[in-house]
């Protein structure tokens, strides 16, 4: 379960489902050398966060390996959001995942149709049979 978990956060960090988010400058600050005056609208782009180079290393490779070890900074990891306005169903949205990978890595079987002796029915009930190659 432990290597799951980080499969799963690693899918959640290339396949951000939350794009964006806009935030309300509360103050004036300066980032990048821009200053952004108060009461402006921010929007914090979770894509560039989760493939940023300077945070992980080959961002785009699928590496659930990265997660070793690894706690992610504040503001660096955020499939669900951060702070006050956190997802309160992040928990209960990776269960899910976790029994749905759980029950589809153990029931999954690879079948080629071709070594089957089947017959595939159309909607008019012809039956069709499947011609070995």
């Amino acid at each position: 379960m432990k290597y799951l978990s980080k499969v799963i956060d690693e899918t959640l960090r290339m396949v951000t489902f939350s794009l964006t988010v806009f935030r309300e400058a509360k103050t004036d600050f300066c980032m990048n050398g821009y200053t952004i005056p108060k009461g402006w609208k921010v929007l914090a782009w979770f894509r560039t966060i989760h493939l940023d180079p300077e945070v992980y290393p080959n961002p785009k490779e699928f590496n659930p390996s990265r997660w070793d070890d690894y706690t992610p900074k504040a503001g660096t990891f955020l499939p669900f959001g951060a702070g006050s306005r956190l997802c309160p169903g992040n928990n209960l949205a990776k269960l899910e995942i976790s029994i749905f990978l759980h029950y589809f890595l153990l029931d999954y079987r690879q079948v080629s149709l071709y070594c089957l002796n089947v017959r595939i029915q159309n909607v008019l009930g012809d039956s069709y049979p499947i011609q070995d190659q």
